[in-house]
């Protein structure tokens, strides 16, 4: 049988560090685990201030296993609902909104201990395809 995006998703599962571009004398932490059901894993972000925190719910349908399916709150009380996978090194996340869509694309290193990101985001409801770059971030596995 083919490991869904779920289950390629959990070679994440651990504690990270994670700095950004955009605020680079500040270190954040990432938690992800698995929900007490093992259905659904958990991706808790926290920073200092002026970092925003954030958690993550992960699961998956199951007519569409090779896709994830994330709900997100924020510390500023925004919830978003996205859609992601996780294929090999390549973690994406996506959220089609008009005037506010956004784009994750990550790719996690041959050791599994470093995971590369970029975020994106578009407010053009004319032409979805004008991207701009919010920021880069890098996770570290603690050990």
């Amino acid at each position: 049988m083919t490991e869904t995006a779920l289950e390629s998703l959990a070679r994440m599962v651990g504690n990270w560090t994670t700095t950004s571009d955009l605020y680079p004398a500040m270190t954040g932490h990432t938690t992800i685990e698995w929900m007490s059901d093992a259905r659904f894993l958990t991706v808790r972000y926290t920073a200092p201030e002026p970092g925003l925190g954030r958690t993550w719910i992960v699961g998956a349908d199951d007519l569409y296993l090779d896709r994830l399916m994330i709900l997100q709150y924020d510390q500023r009380g925004e919830h978003r609902v996205y859609q992601g996978s996780f294929d090999g090194p390549l973690w994406r996340v996506w959220r089609d909104a008009p005037g506010n869509s956004q784009r994750f694309t990550g790719s996690l290193d041959e050791t599994g201990n470093t995971l590369r990101a970029t975020w994106e985001r578009s407010e053009s409801e004319l032409d979805p395809r004008s991207w701009e770059h919010e920021l880069d971030i890098v996770y570290t596995r603690i050990p």
